[in-house]
């Protein structure tokens, strides 16, 4: 009867062993879903600022290139191609 007692035993302890180890898996897959879900939503907030960003950074390049001082520093040069005149 001991070893009939002994594997009653350990049957006790691995059973009660493996409840908690879901437990804590649970609890993991818990705090790993919520963690995941809060990326997404940081994500989401930062893909509008990068849009907003880009918008602002178009306008302020644009009115830059608008400037009288930008405009006089860097003026276009007209380039004639070549072929253009119609020399043969």
């Amino acid at each position: 009867m001991n070893g009939i007692l002994a594997s009653q035993v350990f049957f006790i302890i691995s059973s009660v062993g493996f409840v908690i180890l879901w437990i804590f898996t649970a609890i993991f897959l818990f705090y790993l879903i919520r963690a995941t879900h809060t990326f997404e939503r940081i994500l989401g907030k930062i893909e509008k600022d990068i849009d907003s960003i880009g918008d602002t950074t178009k306008d302020l390049i644009e009115d830059i290139k608008e400037s009288f001082i930008f405009r006089f520093f860097f003026k276009k040069k007209r380039r004639h191609k070549s072929g253009d005149k119609g020399e043969k």
